[in-house]
């Protein structure tokens, strides 16, 4: 499964090779399959779902990509995070309580991995006002996490309203690392939560949008909590503890030379004519600072 992995990975890098051309090293014939290393925190009570679309190259941000994320609220916690990877995160605790095959399994876990592209899980502590962030950066296969503290948003309101998911919807603007957003908020769910790190309005936030339309979440779904469905970290052994200074310059050099990137993982041979082919991919980041 591994090696199906790592070329779904070329193809989202937008390398093109043959498997043969690979070199994969030893002991990732038999993967071992099991449920997600999770802490949990509390279980969700309200689901709310954004379509989320962005551009990868900011020279053309009518380019863009599209996805579907998704925020859990509980009592204490948010968690917000992309729809499909939590979906492969479910799969996976499926196939090792023995509910679903492997057979079975692997092409929807596959299909789930292609699909998902907001690459952060983000949990908010809103009692302590901390965010807790695990995220790629730029190789899908590692993990790293850092804490800080919820962002200081000012919220400025002004005039204009508008109808999102058949709610009514007030204006508002602020800022938020390095881009300018506009917002469309709900006072009739009384939750001052949205995507992201959004929050601080006097009701949900339906879609928020940059000033250059290089980032869109747009509410295509509330409802109260059906199913028994956690809030929690992940809380694999190989998650690298950092801070968000690293992670953002991994994720610049990793734009910079991606197959260099892949090559350090140190079991991955790329021949030099395919090396030669691959150019470096647009930097674009959500937070600019």
């Amino acid at each position: 499964m591994k090696q199906i992995l790592f070329i779904l990975i070329f193809s989202w890098f937008g390398i093109t090779v043959s498997a043969q051309s690979i070199n994969f090293g030893k002991g990732n014939s038999s993967p071992k399959t099991d449920s997600i290393a999770k802490i949990i925190m509390e279980p969700t009570e309200y689901v709310v779902t954004y379509a989320y679309s962005f551009a990868p190259d900011p020279e053309f941000p009518e380019d863009t990509k599209d996805g579907l994320t998704i925020l859990q609220i509980g009592k204490r916690y948010n968690r917000f995070s992309d729809y499909n990877e939590l979906r492969f995160d479910s799969i996976c605790d499926e196939v090792a309580h023995n509910r679903i095959g492997v057979a079975d399994a692997t092409p929807i876990m596959l299909g789930a991995l292609k699909r998902s592209c907001f690459t952060e899980g983000i949990l908010i502590d809103r009692e302590n006002k901390k965010e807790i962030i695990q995220r790629t950066a730029g190789l899908r296969t590692k993990k790293y996490q850092y804490e800080e503290s919820c962002p200081d948003l000012k919220w400025e309101i002004v005039e204009g309203d508008t109808i999102i998911a058949g709610y009514h919807c007030n204006k508002a603007k602020t800022r938020l690392f390095g881009r300018d957003y506009v917002a469309w908020y709900t006072p009739e769910i009384n939750m001052p939560y949205g995507p992201y790190k959004f929050n601080g309005l006097p009701g949900l936030i339906c879609r928020i949008t940059d000033t250059n339309h290089n980032f869109d979440f747009t509410l295509n779904g509330f409802e109260k909590a059906k199913t028994n469905r956690p809030i929690y970290l992940w809380n694999k052994k190989d998650i690298v503890k950092t801070d968000r200074k690293t992670v953002r310059k991994i994720y610049k050099n990793f734009c910079a030379d991606p197959v260099s990137a892949l090559l350090s993982k140190g079991n991955v041979q790329i021949p030099k004519e395919t090396r030669a082919s691959v150019e470096p991919k647009p930097y674009n980041p959500i937070e600019l600072e």
